[in-house]
């Protein structure tokens, strides 16, 4: 389970890095319901997301939601 949460971490932050929004969680698709153990999907979802994050705040756009603030739609990377 530790290498799955690794792995959807590194698709966060390569999603992230093609310009993905966090409403493109992968985990968030209705093909994958219906969820039989929610603590397992939980665990892969958030996974996905701080992979995203990550991403998202090392490359500086800081466009994660916080408290209240708007998405961000459009991303372009700058290495």
């Amino acid at each position: 389970m530790f290498e799955n949460l690794l792995e959807m971490q590194e698709r966060g932050v390569r999603d992230r890095a093609r310009g993905r929004s966090l409403d493109d969680n992968p985990m968030s698709k209705p093909d994958i319901l219906p969820i039989t153990d929610f603590q397992e999907w939980y665990s892969m979802f958030d996974a996905w997301r701080f992979g995203w994050s990550i991403e998202d705040a090392m490359a500086g756009h800081g466009n994660a939601p916080g408290d209240g603030g708007a998405l961000s739609r459009s991303y372009t990377r700058t290495v």
